[in-house]
């Protein structure tokens, strides 16, 4: 018999009409980025100069790949030229990805 070693099993990727299906709902799970006003922005951009000043721990909901995703941490730097701010634990967004921040 031969050995053929620590292989990983992949039990949905098995059949291949599994796999177009899985890819497929997944591609349904993915939603639009929501559009601000610019009345919004701004409150935001408000909102990050202060929590960045204070060092306030904050709840930042934001855009990335087709997902809204949320994340609490502190603000480490703000990159006004390269529109970046670095967060506490290193996860680096750019302005246009933030939609929603709670303090």
């Amino acid at each position: 018999m031969i050995d053929r070693g620590f292989i990983k099993w992949k039990s949905f990727e098995s059949l291949v009409p599994n796999k177009e299906i899985i890819k497929a709902i997944e591609e349904n799970k993915k939603c639009n980025k929501p559009v601000l006003f610019p009345e919004e922005i701004s409150i935001l951009n408000d909102s990050l100069i202060e929590a960045y000043y204070n060092q306030d721990l904050i709840q930042l909901t934001y855009y990335e790949k087709g997902k809204i995703k949320i994340i609490t941490d502190t603000i480490k730097k703000i990159n006004p030229n390269s529109k970046i701010i670095e967060l506490g634990c290193k996860k680096k967004l750019y302005f246009k990805q933030i939609i929603h921040l709670r303090s």
